[in-house]
């Protein structure tokens, strides 16, 4: 008798080849047959066959069936099922898309579009730019002395060519073992499933038996039949799975002919842009990336394992780029601008000076948010705002401190106990939590006991399948059963407490008797230890996570028991909201600027503060910044976001005071929506008219050679300082007021100016330019100072022309322009501008 599993496929990339192989690996664990049927197109696919299966062309949405007969079906249909509901929604990768230059203003920047040079445009997958020499890479290519026919021996050709299949996919095990990253792991599964695929097995041995092919031509046979299925579909993600179809065959033809069947091996001696029609994830690889500065690929996508690599190493990729031909000159020098889209060819001086300002631009960005990588800095009124980082590794905490990190906010355990067929020691977790607690040298470690269970299983603690596992059985619920998992971990880390200041936190409490029941054991677990003479410190505060409405409610009850908090921003507001955070339709729902929410978490501020228990917030909300000013406003001091997060966040404390982060708070605490609520924070933004400028935004000995330049130059420091995130869009509307009317004042100044809410804050900029440069101005002299008024749009007609008004009447005072001209010095120059504004 068949058992069946019926599905909704949820990935929303359908079924390609890295859920495929995890499908795959359940399936080959049993003798059943197992059939895959996709009803919305009829397809059936072999469920152990993972080209039949990325064949069947499953996407988001599809119903399908998994019908399962033999003699073990029953322990394959429970297998399924738990596949189904726990692992398959999670075994696809979630990838950032690239910004596009064609997205931001549909046209080439200015000064790029006057510089000369060839332009191939084509389609931005990894951003970054990249210098180097072009040259072609090599695609799946046999040697001439290789034969496609075979007519010896039929058999002993099969029994080489499953020797070589055997070969391989031992290969493909030695990898996976040395493999650490996730990311690697599944492609070379993906790439082992292939492999080891029947269907890829039979139609090598029928092409060897009836059409007589040596291993070579069944090789190039097979790959040409599953390739022609794949593009066949019509799907892009099913049609990138074909580069892992080749690289598997590359590999197997390696096995059988050594290097004779690649005819040339590519060695990388200097910068190179690469270009191939198709390029596998191994010959990426084998690649010297030290010379490698862009890739440009015919038959790649943005979820294409190449490109998936591409994306991790850094290297800027385009793909789509037809203008460039088969030859694309090789030798010759080239640019790939993998933020507008762009291979530039023909290089003349001033595209090369155009990627020297944007090498600037990407560099100064990169110098100024490493200013906040220091622990403790200060609101404008003198407030320390302690920004922590969230971790899942001990190793990482020497990252965290090199950023800047406070403490250590979040330290999440689970990746110890993942993946793995027993837990860990408590000598394997002591070493774990030491090492974090010493790289902070000092500075707080706040480490979660074990949040697993319910929606988070792990295979050895056999754990039952639950019907709604984001509301069951998980965290400090599931401790009393498994209470030496939880008294094992609890004593590593009492005894890691004794290098440093480390905090331990209980996730996703709702009672106040869970909270007694982990004190105890703690407690006991304390008294044994010292008994023991076991180094440790007594004073270790305990905390819990405020993650449930329950928990937030009872704060008074729980503050007895507990020395601080931290509120999981993401999971409170899912049970608060009833909103599932993974569901996309339900994101306006699940929206961390609801007023109600908002209300819930100044409570819980008020009232930890009132027991005088310090309280954080560690979710996705602490690393947003508009969210900066509401949490200190609402009176949450303590964040904790990821490390990379780290330097923008604290950036951000930085503009504000907590005074006016309190009167913001209030205002949003009184709106009806949340978009009432990025409104005001809109218009709050727009005030901070005390950084209408700054040092940092004075520009003096400027080489700008042309009016172009200094618009350029401009809106790059908008972007470096980190009033802008769009650039371009600025520049654009500088351009786009010139063209009403050149902004050259006379007496060799100009006051280019515009409205517009690509920039986060109003702005005046300074520039003193080296040599004067033409603009176009009422007098027709050359200028050489600029003040750039850039103005948010939102609300600010009449503070715009206030501010344009009195530089322009300042302007007029010939003592107040030799100021300007003879100064140098930054801060000097602020302060003239400033009293200027005042008078």
């Amino acid at each position: 008798m068949s058992r069946e599993v019926q599905f909704e496929c949820a990935l929303p990339n359908g079924i390609h080849a890295r859920p495929a192989s995890a499908l795959e690996e359940v399936t080959r664990n049993f003798s059943a047959e197992t059939s895959l049927i996709n009803e919305r197109t009829g397809y059936t696919a072999n469920a152990k066959s993972v080209l039949a299966i990325v064949g069947a062309d499953i996407r988001q949405g599809d119903r399908c069936r998994l019908v399962i007969g033999g003699r073990d079906a029953d322990e394959a249909w429970v297998a399924l099922r738990h596949f189904l509901q726990h692992k398959f929604p999670h075994c696809d990768v979630s990838l950032p898309g690239p910004v596009t230059m064609s997205d931001e203003i549909g046209e080439l920047p200015r000064l790029l579009r006057q510089a000369g040079g060839r332009i191939h445009p084509g389609k931005p997958v990894v951003n970054g730019i990249g210098h180097g020499r072009l040259r072609r890479g090599q695609g799946l290519h046999l040697s001439k002395n290789i034969p496609l026919r075979n007519g010896v021996d039929v058999e002993a050709e099969v029994r080489r060519l499953d020797a070589a299949l055997a070969a391989l996919g031992a290969e493909y095990e030695i990898q996976l073992r040395r493999q650490e990253a996730s990311l690697g792991r599944d492609l070379l599964k993906a790439h082992r499933a292939m492999a080891r695929d029947p269907e890829f097995w039979a139609y090598l041995h029928e092409s060897i038996r009836k059409d007589s092919c040596s291993i070579a031509g069944a090789v190039l046979a097979t790959e040409a039949h599953f390739s022609k299925q794949l593009i066949h579909t019509g799907q892009a993600l099913l049609r990138e799975r074909v580069l892992d179809l080749h690289d598997v065959c590359f590999q197997l033809l390696q096995q059988v002919y050594g290097s004779a069947a690649v005819s040339e091996q590519l060695n990388l001696t200097e910068a190179t842009i690469l270009v191939a029609e198709a390029l596998t994830p191994n010959q990426l690889l084998s690649l010297d990336r030290r010379h490698l500065r862009g890739l440009i690929l015919g038959m790649a996508g943005e979820t294409s394992h190449t490109v998936i690599l591409a994306r991790s190493f850094g290297i800027p990729t385009l793909t789509g780029v037809v203008s460039l031909g088969q030859e694309p000159g090789l030798g010759t020098e080239a640019i790939l601008d993998g933020e507008c889209g762009l291979l530039v060819t023909e290089i003349t001086g001033a595209v090369r000076r155009y990627y020297e300002l944007e090498r600037r631009r990407l560099t100064g960005r990169q110098r100024w948010l490493r200013r906040f990588a220091r622990p403790e800095l200060r609101s404008t009124d003198g407030t320390t705002i302690r920004v922590g980082a969230n971790i899942t590794a001990a190793v990482e905490a020497e990252v965290a401190r090199s950023a800047g990190a406070d403490e250590i906010g979040l330290f999440r355990t689970e990746m110890l106990f993942l993946d793995r067929a027993t837990p860990p020691t408590e000598d394997e977790q002591f070493a774990e939590y030491q090492r974090a607690v010493r790289a902070m040298e000092g500075r707080a470690v706040v480490i979660r006991t074990l949040d697993i269970g319910g929606d988070k299983p792990l295979t050895y603690l056999n754990l039952p399948v639950e019907s709604n596992p984001f509301l069951g059985y998980r965290a400090v619920r599931l401790y009393p059963e498994f209470e030496t998992l939880f008294r094992t971990q609890v004593r590593a880390l009492i005894r890691a407490s004794a290098f440093g200041q480390l905090k331990l936190l209980i996730p996703l409490v709702s009672l106040v008797e869970e909270v007694q029941w982990a004190r105890r054991i703690i407690r006991e677990e304390q008294e044994q230890l010292r008994s023991a003479g076991v180094r440790l410190d007594p004073m270790m505060s305990i905390g819990a996570m405020i993650e449930v409405p329950a928990a937030a409610f009872s704060l008074d009850a729980l503050g007895r028991e507990l020395d601080f908090f931290s509120i999981g921003s993401n999971d409170l507001l899912q049970y608060f909201a009833a909103a599932d955070r993974t569901d996309q339709r339900l994101s306006r729902h699940f929206d961390p600027l609801h007023p109600a929410f908002l209300r819930l978490l100044h409570q819980i501020a008020t009232t930890a503060q009132a027991a005088g228990k310090p309280v954080g917030v560690c979710g996705e909300m602490s690393g947003r910044l508009e969210c900066v000013p509401l949490l200190m406003g609402l009176g949450l001091e303590r964040s904790s976001v990821a490390i990379s997060r780290l330097a923008p966040i604290k950036a951000e404390v930085t503009q504000w005071s907590v005074a006016a982060a309190r009167e913001l708070a209030t205002r949003a605490l009184a709106c009806a929506t949340a978009a009432e609520v990025r409104r005001i924070l809109a218009e709050a933004t727009t005030r901070r008219t005390t950084k209408l400028f700054g040092p940092d935004l004075v520009i003096v000995d400027s080489d700008s050679a042309s009016k172009e330049e200094v618009i350029k130059e401009v809106t790059d420091r908008l972007y470096v300082t980190g009033r802008t995130a769009q650039p371009r869009l600025v520049e654009a509307a500088l351009w786009q007021r010139e063209s009403v009317y050149a902004t050259g004042f006379g007496h060799g100044f100009a006051i280019p100016h515009c409205q517009t809410d690509f920039v986060q804050l109003d702005s005046l900029i300074l520039v003193k330019l080296r040599e004067p440069v033409e603009w176009k101005g009422v007098d027709g002299e050359p200028v050489g100072v600029v003040l750039l008024l850039v103005m948010r749009e939102t609300g600010t007609a009449r503070e715009h022309l206030k501010i344009f008004s009195q530089l322009a009447r300042r302007l007029m005072d010939e003592k107040f322009r030799e100021q300007l001209r003879h100064e140098n010095d930054p801060e000097t120059l602020c302060s003239i501008l400033k009293c200027s504004l005042r008078e």
